[in-house]
């Protein structure tokens, strides 16, 4: 049998994790490899809203707007994971990032150059299956 929860408890789920990530300086930071425990080089930090997160519904919280880096670190190595963090670099969410069917998808490649405008255009956050 597979477990299953009711929307209040998805919701309640989701903003107990996206809530770390409400005071100000949150940030969504690509890196290159690392573990949740020793969080790989980072290769671009974006500045999330505050709150970075609006209340979930059916389970998914939404982000607002993320500020770009303009003036990314950038890495020879690709991209392949991302942090959710806040502004004192206490991880929230450890994830992974590819061209495509990944946690996030990097649509320029995953290559960083020093120097280079890194955006985000949309973000959710789920953190229990319906």
């Amino acid at each position: 049998m597979a477990v299953t929860h009711s929307a209040a408890s998805r919701n309640a789920a989701t903003n107990a994790v996206v809530d770390q990530l409400d005071g100000a300086g949150s940030k969504l930071v690509f890196r290159v490899g690392g573990t949740v425990d020793a969080p790989g080089a980072a290769a671009a930090t974006l500045i999330m809203a505050t709150p970075a997160f609006g209340a979930a519904a059916a389970g998914v919280a939404t982000a607002g707007a993320i500020a770009s880096d303009t003036n990314a670190a950038g890495n020879a190595a690709p991209v392949s994971k991302a942090s959710l963090q806040t502004s004192a670099d206490v991880l929230a969410v450890y994830c992974d990032v590819a061209a495509a069917a990944s946690d996030i998808n990097m649509s320029n490649g995953l290559v960083i150059a020093p120097g280079d405008t890194v955006s985000c255009s949309a973000l959710t956050y789920t953190a229990l299956a319906a």
